[in-house]
């Protein structure tokens, strides 16, 4: 049996390939022939390196299913290695990240549109640092761009400014890829253009939101706190009781039903938004997975300080959609 492996950063290099054929029943198997095959270099690179059967993260021992994908992650160039951070750290970034939410929102509109640039911005830099290090170059100027547009403008003109920051940010990727080479590639151009879309619409979907209703936002910032506290301690727990995807979304879905009820004006159209927001911050946790490790994984570790951030502006978007429609 074989099975289709694939390569990232030094190992990818190493091999001459992104994805190679390997026989073998357990990872330990697959490893030893790719060994064999590329030589002790390529030995050296596994040692520190990261297994992944089907989006799961596995040690050496585990068996590969017929028809299974395994993907190989080394440490990331520039010498850091794909690890989590401090517990204390990560605790403390969450806090800050939705404290300073929290609070712009209750000061007013505008002390709200500065910080949702201030932690929108954050989190591009995050990311794009993430894809730099595995060798993807993205348009990060047009991305850092779309944060700024998208706010300034729904601010000026509401719906009208979301839209045409939205439209604005893909063309803004289409003309880079004109003066720079780097970003024509199928696979740099489509990521740059799914990143720039997602900042523009996401970060202009906050603010539309708040001008919309403060108590929303704060629903809203309720459903998102809970929902990605909640997955990150399962993530975080060597015997989890839930999966942090199925955490994900039951503390969305909940979040949604307590915090509708304290404070918002259609309970119903509260947890219609919660239920969106849900699926959204799964498919914005799968998105950030795709572009700072290369595939979708859906337990383990992602390379970034603010990976936990990574639904947050599709939820908002999500969010202010399903609420304006059922209010």
């Amino acid at each position: 049996m074989t099975t289709r492996v694939r390569l990232f950063a030094n190992l990818r290099e190493m091999a001459g390939a992104s994805t190679v054929e390997l026989p073998g029943g357990t990872v330990a198997e697959l490893l030893a022939v790719a060994t064999a095959r590329y030589g002790p270099d390529f030995e050296r690179a596994l040692q520190s390196a990261q297994v992944w059967v089907d989006g799961v993260r596995v040690g050496r021992d585990a068996a590969v299913p017929a028809g299974a994908e395994v993907a190989v992650i080394p440490p990331v160039s520039g010498g850091s290695y794909v690890v989590q951070s401090p517990v204390g750290l990560e605790i403390a970034l969450v806090l800050a990240t939705f404290g300073v939410l929290f609070l712009g929102n209750a000061l007013s509109l505008e002390w709200f549109t500065v910080l949702v640039v201030l932690v929108a911005s954050v989190w591009v830099l995050d990311i794009t640092g993430a894809t730099d290090r595995r060798g993807l170059p993205l348009a990060n100027a047009v991305a850092m761009l779309a944060v700024g547009a998208g706010a300034l403008a729904t601010y000026r003109f509401g719906v009208v400014g979301m839209a045409a920051a939205t439209a604005g940010s893909l063309l803004a990727v289409l003309s880079a890829s004109v003066f720079r080479n780097l970003l024509r590639p199928i696979d740099s151009f489509a990521a740059g253009a799914v990143l720039a879309l997602t900042t523009a619409l996401g970060t202009s979907a906050l603010i539309v939101l708040r001008l919309r209703s403060r108590d929303e936002t704060l629903v809203f910032l309720f459903v998102l706190t809970v929902a990605i506290v909640v997955s990150w301690a399962s993530d975080r727990s060597e015997m989890p009781l839930i999966d942090p995807l199925v955490g994900l979304l039951l503390g969305a879905v909940l979040a949604g039903a307590v915090g509708g009820a304290l404070w918002a004006p259609d309970l119903l159209a509260a947890v219609g938004g919660a239920v969106a927001a849900a699926v959204a911050l799964v498919a914005g946790r799968n998105l950030g997975s795709l572009l700072r490790a290369g595939g979708f994984f859906t337990q383990g570790v992602i390379p970034g300080s603010m990976a936990y951030f990574d639904g947050a502006l599709l939820a908002a978007a999500a969010f202010w959609s399903v609420v304006t429609i059922l209010s």
